[in-house]
């Protein structure tokens, strides 16, 4: 995706920037805001550790807009991935399906997951080899590359690099004060970022029915835990990077997932404890970093969609959405009205730039 060339920065929705204030003053607003739920993407802090300097600066300052032909930085991965295990069909860009690929060769095993985390790492590596001041930081994690999460690479090698005048959009999210986040990130950036601002996350992930993994008991759902601005929990929907089985990637992953919380009617081990089924049901949410035409954002809403209340009963939610630079107004409109039925607005442009109006306005209620 390339951002547009820059745009006047003036706030208000007669120049189409983001946000549109009174919806969001209204959700960000003092007595509301331990009832607003930020559920953030996989992509999100994928992109912004791959994307180069210049245009990872430009989500935050300008308003960028995308070609829908154009492949984001997600997709390119994947098409270099696709490459290297020899997907032999055209939507190489395609995870889901180039990971339903790899599973099938590897016999239904999570062998294919393992290397899709093992593809990341190496990647990054690679790209930072002759990196001016990382050559030796490089040396020594290609010699851990294989235990270590990627998570850690990305800290260890000062991902994201923005400018010292751009603060990250995810530092600026783990500051506000939300009780409960919600990913559908494999890795622990939002938990890190939490951390460090002094707070105490609690990971809880919602792992597939039956599914044991080794040391994981600290990060099944506590039904008896109750988060706190302090103590916030940050739910993973599509599994965590540590236990690279819990992974959500192929498109029989994503089935399965959306079978298993459809059907979940345990009462005593719920799939989905009740917690986050009430957060989704009856709080605003903020959905950022998705594209609407990935299986993530696919499943995700219709996960979404299985709790809410219907109706004007529902609280007022935002999806936020990089407008396309050909788009038809007819299909904006289309798009807006869809979105609109199931009472959340779209706001278009930048998650990046999303984030710094909310805190924006929510410094600007403070006394």
């Amino acid at each position: 995706m390339e951002p547009n060339q820059p745009a006047d920065m003036k706030e208000g929705p007669s120049n189409g920037d983001l946000p549109r204030t009174d919806t969001l003053r209204k959700i960000i607003s003092i007595k509301n805001i331990n009832n607003v739920v930020p559920i953030i993407s996989n992509s999100f802090r994928i992109e912004q550790v791959f994307r180069d300097e210049k245009k990872l600066t430009d989500l935050v300052t300008h308003r960028p807009e995308y070609r829908d032909e154009d492949l984001t930085i997600d997709e390119l991965l994947t098409k270099l991935w696709a490459k290297k295990i020899h997907y032999p069909m055209t939507d190489d860009h395609n995870l889901a399906r180039v990971a339903q690929y790899y599973q099938v060769e590897q016999d239904g095993s999570d062998v294919a997951k393992e290397e899709y985390l093992e593809f990341l790492n190496s990647t990054l590596l690679e790209i930072n080899e002759n990196e001016q001041g990382y050559e030796d930081t490089v040396r020594g994690l290609k010699k851990e590359a294989h235990t270590l999460l990627f998570s850690e690479v990305v800290r260890r090698l000062d991902y994201p690099r923005y400018p010292e005048d751009i603060t990250d959009p995810l530092t600026l999210l783990a500051k506000m004060p939300f009780p409960v986040y919600v990913t559908t990130s494999y890795h622990d950036f939002l938990e890190r970022a939490l951390i460090d601002e002094k707070k105490e996350p609690r990971t809880q992930v919602i792992f597939e029915e039956g599914k044991e993994y080794d040391n994981a008991a600290d990060h099944y759902p506590d039904q008896g835990f109750n988060p706190t601005v302090t103590n916030p929990v940050v739910y993973h929907l599509f599994g965590l990077e540590n236990y690279p089985g819990s992974l959500v990637l192929s498109e029989d992953d994503y089935m399965k997932f959306l079978v298993s919380v459809v059907s979940d009617n345990n009462t005593q081990k719920a799939v989905v404890p009740p917690r986050l089924r009430r957060a989704l049901a009856s709080s605003h949410l903020l959905l950022m970093g998705y594209y609407l035409r990935d299986w993530d954002f696919r499943v995700l809403f219709r996960f979404i969609l299985n709790y809410r209340q219907s109706g004007d009963s529902a609280k007022k939610s935002i999806f936020i959405q990089l407008k396309p630079q050909k788009g038809d107004q007819h299909l904006l409109d289309y798009l807006e009205r869809y979105f609109d039925m199931k009472r959340f607005e779209i706001e278009w442009g930048a998650s990046e730039k999303f984030i710094r109006k909310l805190w924006d306005v929510w410094k600007g209620q403070q006394p």
